[in-house]
């Protein structure tokens, strides 16, 4: 497939807009974090749990965008697809845990650790938690799409990549003339090998280079309960990043307040 000209020039516009935002809000939270004292957890949370993960978020984004921008027609090689997948990777899991850093900061701000007990209930998306959020910090992480978000793709991605299947990006998309065309190229390899054949061996990887079109979809496994879930890369990640900077301006914003709890 092709992006579509629209989106493509959507996303180049996007991209760097949102790492620029995206750097803002790091220099943010390190504005708030330095001043405490260095030994404080609120402190570590804050300029190496957030400001850290917020910094690779922003260059993972930067480093898919170049290694694989929206107007690619070729498929891209084995190494670059690695590369793509190493950033992909980066950016799932830090996506994930910036959120936890967030909880435990506004957990460690306002001393409820005792009061929360369970450390497991510590995270934004933990009802024992949301307990203790003010109204708009609350309404935000209780709202249906965000619940859905951290629920469906967020945790999901996470969890596969921490611990079954790690997201990839598939090679290529193939008509079925373009698989026939490169099945049988992939059963020549055998010949190839047993003949010590090398300079056809090297033409066919190749020639298996050029067919199809690259795949702008990402996804963590074949088998499990549901059918695999193919997900847009780019528009995704733009759509990740800017939930990041929304998420952080709000949460400095409101996070000296507390509700009262029961």
């Amino acid at each position: 497939m092709t992006l579509p000209t629209e989106l493509i020039a959507k996303l180049e516009i996007e991209c760097p807009e949102i790492c620029e935002r995206l750097q803002h809000l790091q220099l943010k939270v390190i504005a708030v974090g330095q001043p405490l004292p260095v030994d404080s957890l609120l402190r570590e949370h804050l300029l190496h749990g957030v400001g850290r993960r917020l910094s690779v978020i922003r260059r993972s984004l930067l480093n898919i965008f170049s290694l694989f921008p929206p107007n690619t027609n070729k498929p891209l090689s084995d190494d670059v697809i690695a590369d793509v997948q190493i950033n992909l990777h980066a950016f799932v899991m830090n996506l994930y845990g910036l959120f936890d850093n967030w909880a435990w900061a506004f957990v460690l701000h306002h001393g409820l650790e005792s009061a929360i007990v369970n450390k497991q209930g510590i995270g934004l998306f933990a009802k024992a938690t949301q307990a203790f959020l003010p109204e708009r910090l609350k309404t935000y992480v209780t709202a249906r799409r965000m619940v859905d978000w951290h629920k469906e793709y967020a945790k999901s991605f996470r969890d596969a990549l921490a611990h079954r299947i790690p997201p990839y990006l598939p090679p290529a998309e193939f008509t079925p003339e373009d698989g026939i065309r490169y099945n049988a190229l992939e059963s020549e390899k055998v010949g190839c090998i047993k003949g010590q054949e090398w300079d056809r061996l090297e033409q066919i990887y190749a020639d298996q280079a050029q067919i199809g079109r690259p795949c702008f979809s990402f996804l963590h496994a074949f088998t499990e309960d549901e059918p695999p879930r193919l997900i847009l890369l780019h528009p995704q990640l733009i759509c990740d990043a800017m939930s990041v900077v929304e998420f952080g301006e709000l949460f400095l914003q409101h996070w000296n307040q507390v509700a009262k709890h029961s």
